[in-house]
């Protein structure tokens, strides 16, 4: 893990490699994924986000495919919390149907892989699986559980931290919204005056006022409903 450095009340840098060299900067953005809140715990700054687990399952090589990776739309079984797409000669699904599993982050976490487990995803992927035609075609290959942020409303952490001067976030960004959470940045940073949206929406001190059960509880709460309209 890099260590965030800070002098006077203020981070100036990071510190990185074996010798812990320090890389002074003005402003450090702190993008680590689901190890965000790690790094800004220990800087003494709470990131509103909450770490969970989902699984992703792909078939077996498919006759007719080729290596061309993606030639169709993502689609989305909204009432069924399901999704699939291509991945070249394989498909793939992921579900969020079924009991929302938190993980806490540890310094000595290495991957954002956990085990999958039938017990906890079983049932889910099966029913998942019956819905889309090639996987009722082809079995079932490679079956993953990645982890990845939820905030309390489903909005990344994007902007610089009230508490700590020098710090700023880019935490809580699917693929969804990657593009945009860079651009927002980048304008921020830059003092540009074009935002895509307004800071305050995805500013990370957003739910400051709220306890860490209420954070966890909220954002746990989406998971299911991950395709509802809020």
């Amino acid at each position: 893990m890099r260590a965030l450095e800070r002098e006077r009340g203020r981070v100036v840098g990071v510190r990185v490699g074996e010798d812990a060299e320090l890389l002074r900067a003005d402003r450090v953005v702190l993008a680590a994924g689901i190890w965000g809140p790690v790094l800004a715990a220990d800087a003494g700054v709470r990131l509103p986000m909450v770490d969970v687990q989902h699984p992703y399952v792909f078939t077996t090589q498919v006759s007719g495919l080729d290596d061309t990776p993606i030639d169709i739309p993502i689609v989305r079984y909204p009432d069924h919390a399901v999704y699939t797409r291509r991945h070249g000669r394989r498909y793939g699904l992921g579900t969020y149907s079924h009991a929302p599993l938190s993980l806490t982050p540890t310094p000595a976490l290495t991957s954002a892989e956990r085990p999958f487990r039938d017990a906890d995803f079983g049932a889910a992927v099966a029913a998942a699986g019956a819905l889309v035609p090639a996987f009722r075609d082809a079995p079932q290959g490679r079956r993953l559980n990645g982890v990845f942020a939820l905030t309390p409303d489903e909005l990344p952490l994007v902007g610089p931290a009230a508490e700590l001067p020098g710090l700023w976030f880019a935490e809580a960004s699917w693929v969804t919204h990657a593009g945009g959470v860079g651009r927002q940045l980048a304008n921020m940073l830059l003092d540009t005056g074009r935002h895509l949206v307004p800071p305050e929406r995805l500013a990370p001190g957003r739910f400051a006022h709220w306890s860490d059960e209420k954070v966890h509880q909220t954002a746990l709460g989406h998971y299911q409903g991950i395709y509802d309209a809020h």
